[in-house]
């Protein structure tokens, strides 16, 4: 390594933030979905949002981010969304356990979550994003059930 580039360095935080800003003006993880490749779907099993993200997390979501970018260079047109495992009796006790009301913790969670896999730079969908929790989603859970 030359006395230069060790002078000079590298400022990671700002490589992320050049890149991480890119990928959202560029939408460069956002599908075309114009019938005009070939299409691909990866889904990650949605995380309960308990609180911020562990090692477990990166381990876990790693290979679909993996599998997606793989997909994306072969030229297949690639839907990887993101979304949180949120409604329920987990998140209501968790809730309650910390004198919180469940929506209010269950969706800071949720925020603090997501700014912590933008930092993963994962190549989520972002427009794509969904909380079990919203009623535009389990009111379909909740009708294919009555059905």
């Amino acid at each position: 390594m030359t006395s230069e580039a060790v002078r000079v360095g590298y400022d990671a935080a700002a490589a992320q933030e050049k890149w991480q800003r890119f990928w959202e003006a560029d939408g460069t993880f956002s599908p075309v979905d114009d019938d005009s490749l070939e299409r691909r779907y990866m889904l990650d099993m949605f995380p309960y949002p308990s609180g911020d993200l562990h090692m477990g997390h990166a381990e876990a979501f790693v290979m679909g981010d993996v599998v997606s970018r793989y997909w994306r260079l072969r030229g297949y047109d690639v839907m990887h969304p993101i979304g949180w495992d949120s409604f329920g009796l987990p998140a209501e006790n968790a809730a309650i356990a910390r004198n919180a009301h469940p929506a209010e913790w269950t969706y800071a969670n949720i925020d603090t979550q997501a700014r912590s896999f933008k930092r993963y730079g994962l190549s989520f969908d972002w427009s794509r994003r969904l909380h079990t929790s919203d009623p535009e989603y389990y009111r379909w859970t909740q009708w294919l059930f009555l059905r």
